[in-house]
């Protein structure tokens, strides 16, 4: 009988210790099988964000603010997310009387008919600032918006004045995927 429990005793150290390295096996499999899961669901998560930066020349306006010189780039979003225009003159000459004579604005594509930007309906405005040296503006495009406007969006950038003029630096980031292939600076027009 003495054998009989010693050998009971053995088999239950043998069965413990394998339950125990089993046990231990599992809780480091779950372990990293967690940590490789959040890390690929991170991944997953990633924004898009595409950045376009554009040289501009903006030329005296040629009836001042009722008939302003306009750039325009148009943009597509992909997702809803934030767009952010940062914009810099770099050089050019700013007349004393004009006070802040350029603006920077954002707004839907389907506010620019034939081209004009000078009669936008206020509707179709998302966000506008003045400035003289150096101005960023914000929108951020919910899904509800994002769907009814298609992503399409025009970033403007105006001079206001007929005595000044600008040249600079136009940083537009928004949700997009960046294309392998793009086509180079999109093109700007001006407006009648």
């Amino acid at each position: 009988m003495r054998t009989s429990a010693i050998q009971y005793i053995t088999f239950g150290r043998f069965f413990v210790k394998k339950i125990f390295c089993v046990s231990c096996c599992a809780f480091v499999f779950l372990v990293s099988s967690a940590i490789v899961d959040s890390g690929l669901s991170a991944a997953g998560q990633e924004r898009l964000k595409k950045t376009e930066t554009h040289r501009y020349t903006l030329y005296p306006a040629p009836g001042g603010e009722s008939d302003p010189y306009s750039l325009q780039f148009p943009i597509k979003l992909d997702e809803p997310g934030l767009i952010s225009v940062n914009v810099e003159v770099g050089g050019g000459k700013i007349k004393g009387g004009e006070g802040s004579p350029f603006k920077v604005w954002i707004v839907e594509a389907e506010g620019i008919q034939n081209g004009k930007t000078n009669n936008i309906q206020n509707k179709y405005i998302k966000k506008k600032e003045r400035f003289k040296t150096k101005e960023s503006i914000n929108y951020a495009v919910d899904t509800g918006e994002l769907a009814r406007t298609g992503g399409e969006y025009v970033v403007l950038l105006s001079n206001l004045g007929k005595g000044s003029h600008a040249v600079g630096t136009i940083i537009i980031t928004y949700p997009a995927e960046e294309k392998k292939d793009s086509p180079g600076p999109r093109t700007r027009h001006k407006r009648d």
